[in-house]
């Protein structure tokens, strides 16, 4: 089924050498630093979302069952957020959709934190999580997009997604260590006040590295 390599292309010396050329012209790219900012801070507000379950026990002392029925609830806005997402992006751009919904989760997470757990706010409480949910999963739905817009080259895509996820998952390592020693260090609404307001910090360098690949779009577009 495989040719002969008559001519050597197939020889693993010259992948080699391709590869690590790939991974260079990557690294000396500014948008595919911003990109992987971008996934790293909406990785990280996803994860701020994890919290709404133990947020909803102790805050406004639902039940278990409950708490674990809207964590359940805010996975089903998946499907319509990312299918909306990609429906508006295709409108606007994917940098301008992302800066939007950027600006969202902020509102958002800024709402939880100063949310006093009173009974008579708890349906308001159940809309900002269905509200997040949808602006987050949305981010998610459609941030490696931002690899075409950006102009990044067809030929280095696969090098470029694969370093923009090793930096943008590292969420995976710090938030849950966050979120622990905060909760744990200061309980109750404080601790959760202050874990919301490190998610909306996260969320704000989000926005600006959004901005700043919406200027570098724009100036692309002007010259080309």
């Amino acid at each position: 089924i495989i040719d002969d390599d008559a001519d050597g292309k197939n020889d693993p010396k010259n992948f080699q050498t391709k590869g690590f050329k790939d991974i260079i012209t990557v690294l000396k790219m500014p948008i595919i630093w911003l990109i992987a900012v971008v996934i790293l801070t909406a990785y990280a507000a996803y994860w701020g979302t994890l919290r709404f379950t133990s947020y909803s026990s102790d805050i406004f002392s639902m039940s278990v069952t409950m708490a674990a029925a809207i964590s359940v609830g805010k996975m089903w806005m998946n499907p319509p957020a990312s299918l909306i997402a990609g429906f508006i992006s295709d409108k606007i751009g994917i940098a301008k959709s992302i800066a939007i919904l950027f600006i969202a989760l902020i509102a958002s997470f800024t709402v939880f934190a100063f949310m006093p757990g009173l009974p008579a706010l708890l349906p308001f409480m159940i809309i900002n999580v269905a509200f997040a949910s949808l602006a987050i999963f949305a981010i998610r739905a459609i941030y490696f997009a931002l690899l075409e817009e950006g102009g990044v080259p067809m030929a280095i895509t696969g090098t470029a997604a694969g370093f923009v996820s090793m930096i943008g998952f590292t969420p995976d390592i710090f938030m849950p260590l966050l979120g622990g020693m905060l909760l744990d260090a200061i309980p109750g609404p404080a601790g959760y006040r202050l874990f919301f307001l490190s998610v909306v910090g996260i969320c704000v360098i989000g926005l600006i590295a959004t901005l700043m690949i919406c200027r570098i779009i724009a100036r692309k577009n002007v010259w080309d």
